[in-house]
């Protein structure tokens, strides 16, 4: 009787200091997961970032080993990215990412024994079974899938505990919680590398690009002035003599035309770009760029049919931009239009916003919080704002009316998929290569910065093999 009353006294007692152990340790393991998100929040450097959840979840939980599986899209598979409890020789096979069990452990957010695998009567493919191998080999029992809006992007695997102890459901809590947080933070770094490389390749791009036309202009218009001096020498009585002479006056004219486009390109640059704008009528532009396309028109016997609806209307432009705009969009039809093909040319006032029936605009665009707006064209932006000159002024805000330009032929087309690329400097439609066209790309770049900077909106809307339309909507400021 007296030992079963000392038992009895003794539970309760055991009973206190269990649950004294169980809090001890809580209160340990939260003061480790707060110093850990503490120093998360100080980076946003990946390596870094998994080293210290890997070493933080062997430490709280006492793992013999654990490793993170991190997603490589380009390589579709899961492939290791950092462990703990190996040697360096130690090799473990990547998961393919479309593989059974990738899309089993999709399926949960709970840590899963990969024993359970085996279980759901899916047979595995020969590729998983050599990696469920090797995983199982190294001493490895349970998964923690780490996802980003049910999608997969890593998983964590790890041994059993070095005190050979059972997981507790606390663990099994503190698991849950640190796959949430590893997946947040993860996303977060992919995102911010993600950012730092586009940086540095614009970055490249722009000085490539500046050396390129500054190496261009360096090499074409010297040589070109001197060639252009020598023709406008020439005296010639000979009546054939003086039509090569001219034919030649118009080819120097038009490759010292092209080389001016090229430097738009350099110059048009966000907030650097003097626009000149004066009242001007939009149907002389269009006339005197038809004339500088004659030889090239007849040459493929084009038929071009003006409806100039807005004609005589005047509008406060860049003439000298505008017309640049024109030409470049002129040609491009010029070049995709197959012989004996045509072109057509409409202008007219719209009281209305643009509308779908356009196409694709050219440039993609958001509006700021600050009432601002952003054109996108390929990997670079440009800020917009409702007052300003040069490309400050590409507001797109209901404006009220437009005069709108719509140049329409009936050539090869452009790959739908492929027109809000366009914009981009020295890209080409894909097709383009195979009707032989020629050019170096860089046309509509500056024709829709120059358009953006008139405050105006540029689109196209193409089918394969059914022609192309490109519309310059212009406000008209009144």
């Amino acid at each position: 009787m007296g030992g079963t009353s000392s038992e009895n006294r003794c539970a309760p007692e055991r009973s206190r200091r269990e649950i004294e152990e169980i809090l001890e340790r809580k209160n340990i393991t939260f003061d480790a997961l707060f110093r850990l998100f503490e120093r998360l929040g100080t980076t946003l450097d990946l390596k870094k970032i998994v080293r210290l959840f890997l070493m933080t979840l062997a430490g709280q939980l006492k793992l013999k080993r654990v490793v993170l599986y991190l997603r490589i899209p380009e390589r579709g598979c899961f492939d290791v990215y950092h462990m703990l409890g190996f040697g360096k020789e130690t090799q473990l096979e990547p998961l393919d990412a479309d593989s059974v069990f990738a899309r089993w452990l999709v399926k949960t957010d709970n840590p899963l024994h990969i024993d359970d695998f085996y279980t759901t009567n899916t047979e595995p493919l020969c590729s998983e079974e050599r990696f469920l191998k090797c995983i199982v080999d190294e001493g490895f029992a349970m998964a923690l899938p780490l996802k980003d809006q049910n999608e997969l992007v890593g998983v964590i695997f790890f041994s059993g505990k070095v005190t050979e102890e059972r997981f507790t459901d606390f663990d099994m809590e503190l698991l849950q919680m640190l796959a949430r947080v590893a997946s947040i933070t993860i996303r977060n770094a992919w995102l911010y590398q993600a950012a730092v490389r586009s940086k540095m390749e614009l970055e490249k791009f722009s000085k490539a690009k500046k050396e390129f036309i500054n190496h261009t202009s360096h090499e074409l218009r010297t040589p070109l002035t001197v060639l252009k001096s020598a023709l406008w020498s020439i005296d010639t009585d000979e009546p054939d003599g003086g039509i090569l002479v001219d034919m030649a006056k118009d080819s120097i004219l038009r490759l010292e035309s092209r080389i001016e486009r090229l430097l738009s390109l350099n110059d048009i640059e966000l907030n650097e770009t003097a626009f000149d704008f004066r009242r001007y009528c939009i149907s002389s532009l269009i006339e005197e760029c038809l004339r500088e396309v004659i030889p090239e028109l007849e040459e493929k016997q084009i038929t071009v049919d003006v409806d100039d609806g807005a004609k005589y209307r005047e509008i406060n432009v860049d003439a000298a931009k505008i017309k640049i705009v024109l030409r470049s969009i002129v040609e491009n039809a010029i070049n995709f239009v197959q012989q004996g093909g045509k072109i057509s040319i409409t202008t007219y006032i719209s009281n209305e916003e643009p509308g779908t029936e356009e196409g694709t605009e050219i440039g993609a665009r958001s509006t700021q919080d600050n009432g601002s707006e952003v054109v996108q064209w390929g990997s670079e932006s440009c800020v917009g704002t409702r007052n300003g000159s040069a490309l400050n002024q590409g507001s797109i805000g209901t404006i009220g009316s437009y005069l709108v330009v719509r140049i329409t032929d009936d050539g090869i087309g452009i790959p739908a998929d492929e027109i809000r690329f366009l914009c981009e400097p020295f890209v080409k439609a894909s097709n383009s290569t195979l009707a032989n066209v020629k050019g170096l790309g860089i046309g509509l770049s500056v024709s829709q910065r120059i358009v953006f900077g008139h405050g105006g909106r540029l689109f196209c809307r193409s089918d394969m093999n059914r022609g192309a339309t490109f519309s310059i909507w212009l406000p008209l400021n009144e």
